[in-house]
């Protein structure tokens, strides 16, 4: 057996005595050695770096793993779905006396959330080790009981979500330990592609509070800044999109609609409300003349628009909408979610066989690849001298990086626009990649355009290059590019790059190591692939926005573009797994990253729990979906709109909670005393602790349910993220970019971790479009000086 390129080279035998060679395609993070211990967020990690094939050893407790009691389960009620589906594709061992020594001699990376009083020695790993330490609020900053509700109180997203006279909402499904799971994965890979480089590893330090509030879209960007259209501190509107043009609204069935009016509505969306003698004064010209003049009334755009919608069947009309390019869809419940046509065209569900459960359906990669292996497997518990990891060798690496620019030299061909797939690039070009943003001068308006606030977030630390990719002299620069380039990613129609011959193949001969990534609504296939998304238009299709809502509704969702950032951390995983496939083997990948696939995998568990035993899941609001913390809400403390979370886990925590309270009554009250006796009085037991919170400051109720050891936060908005927060103000979290291409520095959350004790330094504004069009192609691609005037004589660098 041998290597060749990027493929394992086997030969066989055939009847006839002629031997044959097999081909068989490494994936993406083949040989990497992966240790990780914790709970939910280095589990997620560890899931995806597996997925991708990465050897990843999950270390457990002899008392067994912690995931293993989070229900739901499967039939019979002994194997937890979640345990199940975190650790697909892993090896488990048992840690005892000499085990965890034995295995960071061995390791590449570790990723765990080991309580500071509780980290054993680390002493003899491997001096190349990448350690990702994982912890609520960072290293340094004191221990804080957290749970996913907790976090996403803490980080602004539950300010934002739900209804205006409402509670705050956490959204449903294990969001805010996926968030902060698919960082980590991401600072394992950037810091290991350093240490393959140098010899020298990296203790990364990430803060999953920090984290989560990267991801929150508005609420730091209308506090940084202040617009005529939006109030500073973003408020929570239930569904209604903070630029008042998104909304979910019931159909003729009573059955959710999501849809928006900022994308084609004189052009297209008008004409067909008249269509249907649905558009009332919206018609008239002399009032409503252009686009101006209909955002100027959006309000009542919005009001006939809904109107219009209660006429028909959402499950019908989305289909009439998509094939009008407009990125409207239904709001599925989760039965609903897995009868989707392209759920089925694509082959999303893989097979699964579950001891004691037989095949199972469950939810596909994060993204696809060229050089995918089979479907993951179910963990098996394994000794550890049965892994056949050998003793690491030292790494003569004369590379130099600093830690906390791991990417450095790393060039990325940007393609991407609006969030998602700019959020990603921001990522890693914080990290030290150089991201080349390409812009053209007829796609420079609203979030695309540098001095539009949207725009200013998400494009720090990239260069700009204007580029007309309708001229063919434009697309033979791109193909230029693409040859000096590690990766291209785009969010276009499906095919798009194809037919502009930018696809992976097209550039295989000018430049093998480049890798593709395309970062579709649906997908690059299926009969669903033209349809446009943006994230609300995910959030209902895979559920999300049906089972975040408070019980009896189904209207709210999620307050903010919780898929767009997600999708972006996806691109980002997937682009350094390309860059791990081609250090390696000497070639790229190409990837097809649905951003539709993305929401699913984030909801995996409940939809594997409607597959296994039939549920037909309802919102629970603030309360836990499967039942196993209680009490578990958001309550109202003093103050105007003033709200903290509180979680409760088991007997003893209750007790505590009661004692924190002063209300030792209740730990022995009939209703309450055991968990069963709890959830059956849920409404008697959040009154008692509403009781309690109401009369007292959100900080203190936080300061005095920590002290007692029960999970609890304040839920911030973003005033309160800037001057409340204890750790984000503190731990240099904010600050401002420098000033960069003829851009002014701007207000920044930073990147969130630190590199051996530092946090990535470089944060530069937004350059000017085609700021750096001349001396990007005069130097790093190598065009002359008069070619490239030329061209831009010509208008092709526009």
């Amino acid at each position: 057996m041998g290597t060749v390129g990027a493929c394992v080279v086997t030969t066989v035998t055939v009847p006839c005595g002629m031997p044959r060679i097999r081909r068989m395609p490494q994936q993406p993070l083949a040989g990497l050695r992966v240790i990780e211990s914790g709970s939910f967020i280095p589990a997620y990690a560890g899931h995806l770096l597996a997925e991708a094939g990465a050897d990843v050893v999950r270390l457990v407790p002899r008392t067994g793993d912690s995931l293993a009691a989070e229900a739901p389960f499967f039939p019979g009620g002994q194997r937890s779905i979640q345990e199940t589906w975190y650790n697909l594709g892993k090896r488990i061992v048992v840690d005892s006396p000499g085990v965890l020594d034995t295995l960071l001699l061995s390791a590449d990376v570790l990723i765990e959330d080991w309580p500071a009083e509780a980290v054993p020695s680390l002493a003899g790993a491997a001096h190349s080790l990448v350690r990702v330490s994982v912890s609520p609020v960072g290293a340094g900053n004191g221990s804080l009981r957290v749970n996913d509700l907790v976090l996403n109180a803490l980080s602004g997203s539950a300010s934002v979500t739900g209804e205006s006279d409402g509670p705050p909402l956490t959204g449903y499904g294990n969001q805010a330990y996926h968030t902060a799971g698919m960082y980590a994965a991401i600072c394992a890979l950037a810091s290991h592609r350093a240490s393959a480089l140098t010899g020298t590893g990296a203790h990364v330090d990430l803060s999953a509070h920090e984290a989560l509030v990267s991801c929150t879209e508005q609420v730091l960007m209308q506090w940084f800044f202040p617009w005529p259209t939006w109030p500073r501190v973003a408020r929570r509107q239930g569904s209604l999109h903070w630029s008042n043009a998104y909304q979910v609204t019931d159909d003729r069935n009573g059955n959710g609609m999501m849809f928006t009016v900022a994308l084609r509505f004189l052009d297209t969306i008008l004409p067909w409300m008249e269509a249907d003698g649905m558009a009332g004064d919206l018609s008239d010209r002399a009032r409503y003349p252009d686009a101006v003049a209909i955002a100027l009334d959006m309000a009542h755009v919005m009001e006939l628009t809904r109107a219009w919608i209660a006429t028909k069947d959402a499950r019908e009309f989305f289909l009439e909408a998509q094939a009008k390019h407009l990125p409207w869809g239904p709001s599925f419940t989760i039965p609903e979610v897995v009868t989707s046509p392209q759920i089925a065209a694509r082959g999303y569900l893989l097979p699964c066989d579950v001891p004691g459960a037989g095949a199972v359906p469950v939810p596909g990669r994060l993204f696809t690849t060229n050089v995918d292996g089979p479907p993951p497997t179910v963990a098996s518990t394994v000794e550890v001298s049965a892994l056949g990891w050998a003793q690491k060798a030292p790494i003569d690496a004369p590379a130099s990086l600093e830690a906390t620019l791991p990417l450095e030299g790393i060039r990325i061909f940007d393609f991407t626009h609006v969030l998602a797939g700019p959020f990603g690039t921001r990522v890693l070009a914080d990290l030290g990649a150089e991201v080349v943003k390409v812009a053209t001068a007829l796609r420079a308006g609203g979030a695309s355009n540098p001095s539009h606030p949207y725009y200013v977030s998400w494009n720090r630390n990239k260069k700009s290059l204007l580029l007309n990719l309708a001229d063919q002299r434009g697309l033979a620069v791109a193909r230029r590019i693409a040859s000096v380039s590690d990766a291209i990613v785009e969010n276009f129609s499906a095919g798009v790059l194809k037919r502009w011959g930018l696809d992976r193949p097209a550039l295989v001969d000018v430049n093998p190591k480049v890798s593709v990534v395309s970062m579709g609504g649906m997908g690059q296939s299926g009969p669903w692939k033209s349809f446009v998304t943006f994230a609300p238009t995910i959030h209902a299709m895979v559920g999300l926005t049906h089972m975040t809502n408070m019980p009896g509704e189904h209207l709210a969702g999620y307050g903010f573009s919780l898929t767009d950032h997600l999708s972006g951390l996806a691109g980002a995983i997937a682009i350094l797994e390309g860059v791990e496939h081609a250090r390696r083997t000497g070639e790229g990948i190409d990837v097809d990253l649905s951003q539709y696939e993305v929401g699913l995998n984030l909801m995996a568990p409940g939809l594997i729990d409607h597959l296994v035993n039939a549920t037909a899941p309802e919102p629970s609001g603030n309360r836990h979906p499967f039942d196993a913390w209680v009490p578990h809400g958001i309550y109202r403390a003093a103050g105007d709109d003033c709200w903290v979370a509180i979680a409760a886990r088991g007997d003893r925590e209750w007790r505590a909670l009661c004692e924190a309270m002063g209300r030792q009554d209740l730990a022995h009250d009939s209703r309450f005393a055991i968990h069963h006796q709890r959830l059956a009085n849920q409404d008697a037991l959040d009154a008692a602790v509403q009781d309690w919170t109401r009369g007292l400051d959100r900080y203190e109720v936080m300061r005095r349910c920590q002290g007692a050891g029960i999970a609890a936060g304040a839920v911030q908005d973003a005033s309160d993220l800037d001057a409340n927060d204890p750790y984000l103000g503190p731990g240099g979290f904010f600050g401002e970019s420098e000033a960069s291409g003829g851009t002014q520095g701007t207000p920044i959350d930073r990147f969130p971790a630190r590199f051996n004790g530092k946090r990535p330094g470089v944060y530069r504004a937004p350059h000017q479009l085609g700021a750096d069009t001349f001396e990007f192609l005069t130097g790093a691609v190598g065009m002359d000086d008069e070619e490239v005037a030329r061209l831009a004589a010509d208008g092709v660098l526009s």
